[in-house]
């Protein structure tokens, strides 16, 4: 990554192919992530929409420990509310996720691979920072982060540990949003 530039209403980086393929790569399989077996109505009519998020049955994998951390119950002493606060919420915390993670695929795509800057318009930098985060969260999932400590055994991994690449895109991650946050 070579510069994070405010110009105007844009927030333009200078990203390698690699760090552009990379970032497209990462969002992709977090879409692919939150992708519900049961997939939830995508109709303009509003009635459709509530009606067929009233029929589903738990559209998300809750096996998997990204979704749970991602999705985390409302009432973790009360299941039965849990399961009333899901069905009530997760279809529009799920269609947010899905269209944040699109605003940022998409100006990815706009940089044709990393030929261009990826300009980040101010407007769409909150979709930018969730999927980050998002997308982070996932990864620190995978590699077992819930302590500093777990981070310090991460740092100090041998280089052919495959976990080692993962913990530095990781850490990347984090330095592309501070930048994208300091320039707000």
């Amino acid at each position: 990554m070579r510069d994070f530039k405010r110009v105007g209403s844009m927030i333009r980086m200078k990203l390698t192919d690699y760090e552009t393929a990379l970032l497209e790569s990462l969002v992709d399989q977090f879409l692919g992530l939150l992708e519900a077996d049961g997939a939830l109505s995508t109709s303009s009519d509003p009635f459709d929409r509530w009606q067929a998020e009233m029929e589903s049955d738990e559209p998300l994998d809750r096996s998997d420990p990204v979704i749970t951390r991602l999705f985390p119950d409302a009432y973790p002493d009360d299941p039965v509310a849990s399961v009333e606060f899901r069905r009530l919420t997760q279809a529009k915390q799920l269609g947010d996720r899905q269209r944040q993670a699109e605003a940022v695929l998409s100006a990815l795509a706009d940089s044709e691979a990393g030929k261009h800057p990826v300009q980040v318009r101010l407007i769409d930098l909150d979709d930018w920072l969730k999927t980050l985060t998002a997308v982070r969260l996932s990864l620190a999932v995978r590699l077992g982060i819930q302590t500093a400590d777990d981070t310090e055994e991460l740092e100090n991994l041998p280089e052919d540990d495959p976990r080692a690449y993962i913990y530095r895109v990781y850490e990347w991650i984090a330095y592309v949003t501070e930048n994208l946050v300091s320039l707000n």
